[in-house]
């Protein structure tokens, strides 16, 4: 799966053939959403932020780029799991791994017990989405479908279909005259 932003570059004909013809899934953001694109946006900081360092140190620059990017890949994330482990099912064995002893399997896991407490819409809801085309700031319409965690699919009063981030989706009791 390949998540972007809705720039002209992931939205060309071209692009769209590459990731059909490999088999892979293209879905984008909300528009004028950039913190839909967070991950992507703080991994480019942290490798500016070590290339920087590095920069000031001797050595091999191709060398310290592959520990760096092994590093990366080695870290843990908020679940308790590697980018490498999840990739390959297994842990990535490091020079560290080499001279310590094996160590037992972790026996409790970490589990969400609690379920998600943000905001949530049902289909056919009756919401207002954030208007970014003109000076009129909310637009009425009908929750069509949900699509991730976080994104929504409206069908606006006029007939036209929107689709926003959770943030940009109000619930209301407001009825449209008809």
């Amino acid at each position: 799966m390949c998540v972007s932003d809705n720039g002209a570059q992931f939205k060309s004909h071209e692009f769209e053939n590459l990731l059909q013809s490999n088999c892979i899934t293209h879905r984008t953001s909300a528009a004028f959403y950039p913190a839909t694109n967070g991950q992507a946006e703080r991994f480019v900081q942290t490798i500016k932020k070590h290339l920087k360092a590095m920069n000031e140190e001797q050595g091999d620059i191709n060398l310290k780029i592959r520990l760096l990017l092994m590093q990366l890949r080695e870290a843990e994330n908020s679940e308790g799991e590697s980018p490498y482990t999840l990739m390959f099912g297994r842990y990535l064995r490091t020079r560290l791994d080499a001279l310590m002893k094996p160590v037992q399997e972790k026996t409790e896991t970490v589990t969400m017990t609690t379920p998600y407490k943000g905001r949530c819409f049902n289909v056919d809801d009756r919401v207002q989405v954030r208007n970014y085309t003109n000076n009129k700031k909310w637009e009425f319409g009908t929750e069509k479908k949900r699509e991730g965690l976080m994104h929504y699919v409206v069908t606006l009063d006029d007939g036209r279909e929107w689709r926003r981030h959770v943030d940009q989706v109000r619930l209301t009791h407001y009825r449209a005259d008809t």
